[in-house]
């Protein structure tokens, strides 16, 4: 059966609790907005693909090559794009024709555009998703690496101890989440949390020294059973993440000898009981002594570890990599497939088609064995360089 793929990237934005107070570094940003077209890597022939804005030709022909098919549709859409496919009845008419719905998350507008009747109630997906839900789940279940829910200014300054990391329960890839090292980074976020005279839900944890992240991912079905799907190792810049590649011996080794898919089991079970059903990737981390931290964060949704071990099925070795780019004048996503060597190949440009003076992100799929990436890389960075397309900052290795 064919299946129709949209949603609104930033969902936690959509499920936090508008009155919270937030955190200085809590802004908001664009990039989101065009990473829907990402979820043609979960398409088979003959979905549909909704999209904020068309996919650019040369993506699909790309995607095409590698065996990625879809029909596409785009709608302009100011807040989620669920909301403006509620107000487009030809719309919804377009998806109807297709038994399966699968969005990226669920949100209060999906739930009121599905046609289905397979998708679990708003209220317990948002739960399921706050931080302090997932940290009382890994409290519950005895778990290392838990932190302090925090609900005052008060409570906050005595829950810091040391070098900390207080996050906001829905900030999400190193947004809303900032490092307190001193006490006068302390007296700023009192500070600002206090003029802001809102309700505070704040989950406080220790700056971990950390070896690697990394992510679970499982499949929790309606009856509460469940599958799990596999891992994958996660690249962050700061709190960033920046890409996710095919796990190493290490971590699968790691894996199997601590229990950690019993984990993935009690999560499976708990949001279950919770009303949730659908995907789930769990954060998870491996610090400097070897302990696994396997509950940082639950996202009950689609994500993009989930993305990157959907495409390393069909394309061994695939790893997905990150890149701001500095676009001139005049020069778009076409100018980036032409300056890149080995598309078709060993190079998979997944989005991009909004890119536009004077920069933006882009998501490459680089597919060769682990020993093959900084020479891949390299080559990329050269050859983009050399057209004008510099991408911006440090380039790291999914």
């Amino acid at each position: 059966m064919t299946a129709v793929h949209l949603g609104t990237f930033d969902a936690e934005r959509w499920w936090r609790p508008p009155d919270l107070a937030t955190l200085p570094a809590a802004g908001g940003g664009d990039a989101a907005g065009s990473m829907d077209e990402l979820l043609a890597g979960f398409c088979s022939p003959g979905d549909l693909l909704v999209t904020r804005r068309p996919v650019a030709p040369v993506l699909v022909d790309g995607l095409a090559a590698v065996g990625i098919t879809f029909s596409g549709h785009s709608i302009e859409a100011s807040e989620t794009v669920e909301s403006a496919l509620l107000a487009d009845s030809a719309s919804q008419d377009l998806l109807r024709r297709h038994p399966e719905f699968h969005p990226y998350a669920v949100l209060p507008d999906t739930v009121r555009l599905d046609w289905t009747d397979e998708l679990p109630a708003a209220s317990a997906v948002a739960e399921v998703n706050s931080k302090s839900w997932s940290n009382s789940l890994a409290l519950e279940l005895g778990l290392p690496g838990t932190g302090t829910v925090v609900r005052s200014v008060d409570e906050l300054t005595a829950a810091v101890d040391g070098t900390v990391v207080v996050k906001d329960p829905y900030g999400v890839s190193g947004r809303a989440m900032l490092e307190v090292a001193t006490p006068g980074v302390l007296r700023a976020v009192v500070r600002t949390l206090s003029r802001r005279n809102r309700p505070i839900e704040l989950l406080v944890q220790p700056k971990f020294e950390k070896r690697l992240d990394f992510s679970g991912h499982l499949a929790v079905f309606r009856d509460g059973s469940w599958e799990f799907l596999g891992v994958q190792a996660m690249n962050n810049r700061g709190f960033r993440h920046i890409g996710s590649a095919p796990a190493s011996g290490e971590l699968l080794d790691l894996v199997e000898r601590t229990g950690y898919v019993d984990v993935l089991g009690s999560v499976a079970k708990a949001v279950s009981a919770a009303g949730y059903w659908g995907p789930v990737g769990v954060d998870s981390m491996v610090l400097a002594d070897g302990t696994v931290v396997p509950i940082l964060e639950i996202n009950a949704r689609r994500s993009l570890g989930l993305l990157s071990l959907r495409l390393e099925r069909r394309m061994p070795g695939f790893r997905l990599w990150q890149l701001e780019l500095r676009i001139p004048e005049g020069r778009g996503i076409d100018d980036v497939v032409a300056a890149l060597p080995g598309v078709g190949s060993e190079v998979v440009v997944l989005s991009g088609s909004g890119l536009a003076p004077p920069g933006g992100r882009v998501y490459l799929g680089l597919v060769c064995p682990s020993a093959e990436v900084p020479r891949l890389q390299d080559e990329v960075v050269v050859a983009l360089a050399a057209a004008g397309l510099a991408p911006k900052g440090v380039v790291d290795a999914a």
